[in-house]
């Protein structure tokens, strides 16, 4: 069931405060009842020289990117005469003859994300989706943005049934006007606005906002809320960001499930095989627990430090953002939240070892997979898992208990915080020379660089476990102090900076 819904995006207000009026974008976006797949959206901004684009920075398979989706798109100058426009590459137009002042974008934009074949690699979480309770849309598949801006305002009209679910600060308490952080965090994250269910928590400085959908999604609410709220005070304890940031999280029933981060918002889907698992309990499956902790993570962790991951560069860190950090930090967080029992831990460790040797050939890298994340995705989550894990264990056991992985997480959100210093792969590995000595930065690199399969077995037995050929479990063998170390690493004790 959709109606009518107008999204108004403005700078007047904070203009007045902290910008000249001229500067000031306005974006407005239509969506109705009758044909809730069609965004009409206009706006009146400054183009990026004499080019305006939609953000094209991950990876999605479309052989004509987000513009593909793009409809009827013209473009007049500031006395209202049309502009010509070619479009240069994938999303992005260029303005022939502009000279200078604020243009006006008229386009539609068709919500045909969700059904698209073949799919968007990753899924449509990542892009727009509509369901009988609303809609989703992330900002990167539906503006087109000029010059980047640093404020931005947006406001939502929709039918009094309806609420709106961002990301962003409201306005005056407001329910539907919003303080957007830029362009960047515009075209980065996504919103939800529907009929759903609202939540929100607070750690230090990280804030969410949750959005649940559809029948499944609300049979496992306290159930997700209280997960969530674990997930969101044990990732807060372990990294303490020194940045403000404000994240949502859209869950909503849909025919295949999954998840997507962008930016500062978290889009998951219950699936068939998820909702098989409800019809018989009202708690969250398994999948589903890992793929929230897994999403939570990157708005503490990665999403926080300033990367020099533009462009091609971005499948350089695949492995440091997806293995080392998240799927590493998820594991860990359902085994100390207590999620899942220590059994289960080591034997989820144990099977994501195996399907990293399997893909191991001798010539693949945690840098190199990342280049093809989609066929090596193994090696890129699971191998840069098994590198954390690895490093971690001679860490603590080199230290004798006294150092931890968390350290470098913590060290590197105060060195590289987003919009500050720039954080790359030298840095990453003189970080952990710093914290840790050069012989375990040089090792550490090794495990990133080198085709041979990480080492994990020889790093837990310094912990106390054994690998028994079926099963990785405690060793009766193992001294009093790798005991020990296995029970603070099971707790979470150790140091912290």
């Amino acid at each position: 069931m959709f109606k009518t819904i107008a999204v108004t995006l403005s700078f007047a207000f904070y203009s007045l405060l902290f910008s000249p009026p001229a500067l000031a974008d306005h974006y407005t976006v239509f969506i109705t009842k009758n044909n809730p797949r069609i965004a009409k959206v206009k706006a009146v901004l400054f183009p990026h020289g004499h080019v305006i684009s939609m953000n094209e920075q991950n990876v999605h398979g479309l052989k004509n990117g987000w513009g593909g989706f793009v409809r009827n798109l013209t473009v007049l100058n500031s006395d209202g005469e049309t502009i010509q426009i070619s479009e240069v590459e994938n999303s992005k137009w260029e303005l022939i003859g502009y000279e200078n002042g604020k243009i006006t974008l008229s386009y539609d934009v068709v919500l045909g994300h969700d059904t698209v074949i073949p799919k968007i690699k990753f899924g449509d979480n990542g892009a727009a989706y509509a369901t009988e309770d609303g809609v989703m849309w992330a900002g990167r598949a539906l503006f087109i943005a000029g010059k980047p801006s640093k404020k931005v305002n947006i406001k939502f009209e929709t039918p009094n049934s309806w609420a709106i679910t961002t990301p962003w600060e409201s306005v005056n308490d407001s329910t539907t006007e919003f303080y957007v952080e830029g362009t960047s965090d515009l075209q980065n994250s996504a919103f939800f606005a529907g009929e759903h269910t609202q939540g929100s928590f607070k750690a230090g400085n990280v804030q969410l906002r949750t959005a649940f959908s559809g029948e499944y999604t609300r049979k496992m609410v306290d159930d997700i809320n209280q997960k969530v709220d674990q997930f969101f005070q044990y990732y807060g304890a372990q990294y303490q960001s020194p940045l403000k940031s404000r994240m949502v999280l859209i869950v909503s029933d849909r025919n295949d499930g999954g998840g997507e981060v962008m930016g500062k918002a978290i889009s998951i889907s219950v699936g068939p095989a998820d909702k098989k698992l409800l019809d018989k309990s009202r708690k969250i499956p398994l999948g589903i627990s890992r793929l929230v902790a897994h999403e939570l993570f990157h708005g503490f962790a990665f999403n926080q430090l300033e990367v020099d991951d533009k462009g091609d560069k971005s499948a350089l860190y695949e492995w440091f953002n997806e293995g080392f950090g998240a799927e590493y930090a998820s594991q860990i967080a359902l085994l100390r939240i207590g999620i899942k029992n220590e059994s289960e831990f080591l034997d989820g460790i144990l099977y994501r070892m195996k399907e990293y040797e399997a893909e191991a050939d001798g010539k693949l890298t945690l840098i190199s997979a990342g280049a093809d994340k989609s066929d090596k995705s193994t090696t890129v989550y699971w191998g840069g898992m098994i590198a954390a894990l690895t490093l971690d264990f001679k860490i603590r056991a080199k230290s004798e208990g006294r150092r931890n992985l968390d350290e470098l997480w913590r060290y590197l959100l105060q060195n590289y915080p987003r919009g500050g210093k720039e954080m790359n792969l030298n840095e990453l590995y003189k970080s952990v020379s710093k914290l840790y000595g050069e012989s375990m930065a040089l090792e550490f690199k090794d495990y990133v660089t080198v085709p041979n399969v990480i080492p994990f077995y020889d790093a837990a037995k310094l912990m106390g476990l054994k690998y028994n050929g079926r099963k990785l479990l405690r060793d009766s063998l193992a001294t009093k102090s790798q005991k020990l170390l296995w029970e603070e690493f099971v707790l979470g004790k150790g140091s912290s900076l």
